[in-house]
């Protein structure tokens, strides 16, 4: 069995422009076998780094060693350092929206295949209205946060007896969710 490490190259263009809830990205998507490519399915997907944040201040006690006692033993005696602030965040990729480009496609070498993908930010994405619940819920203590930043479009291509393709571009998502702490 032969596993192409890297049989496909995949690029991505859309307008570079900042984009709101509600609008359309319209992408290009072109697939470039290196050779004969078989692809279960390949998807354009919304992507985002969410960010949560907790800051707490605390009290760190401390050993010290004590004077040695008669009989060789000794004590240990606990000092205060007073309030250090403790910084916590998890970081975690989500996808928002996707839609799908193709399904079983077979591409030969030196043969492009182009497609004009739309993929529509709506304005009620579960996944976002979801996590602006939590945000609101966190905004009320003023050491947490949540924010999502960066956003991308991500093109995933499932390909068959090879690694998978995946092509990577930033884009600007006003007004969802950014820094809150």
């Amino acid at each position: 069995m032969v596993f192409n490490l890297d049989p496909l190259d995949i690029d991505l263009d859309f307008a570079r422009r900042p984009y709101r809830l509600g609008d359309t990205i319209t992408a290009t998507v072109t697939f470039m076998p290196k050779g004969n490519v078989e692809i279960r399915k390949a998807a354009l997907n919304l992507m985002g780094q969410v960010r949560r944040t907790k800051a707490s201040t605390g009290r760190m006690m401390g050993m010290q060693g004590g004077a040695g006692l008669q009989g060789g033993n000794s004590f240990t005696t606990t000092d205060y350092v007073p309030m250090q602030q403790l910084t916590e965040q998890q970081m975690s990729t989500e996808v928002f929206c996707s839609t799908q480009i193709v399904s079983n496609k077979s591409l030969q070498k030196g043969e492009v295949s182009r497609h004009i993908v739309q993929l529509r930010l709506d304005r009620k994405l579960e996944k976002l209205q979801s996590l602006s619940r939590e945000a609101d819920m966190l905004q009320r203590d003023s050491n947490s946060g949540l924010s999502i930043d960066p956003w991308w479009l991500e093109v995933q291509a499932d390909v068959v007896m090879g690694r998978d393709a995946i092509a990577r571009r930033q884009v600007e998502i006003v007004g969802a969710l950014k820094a809150t702490t």
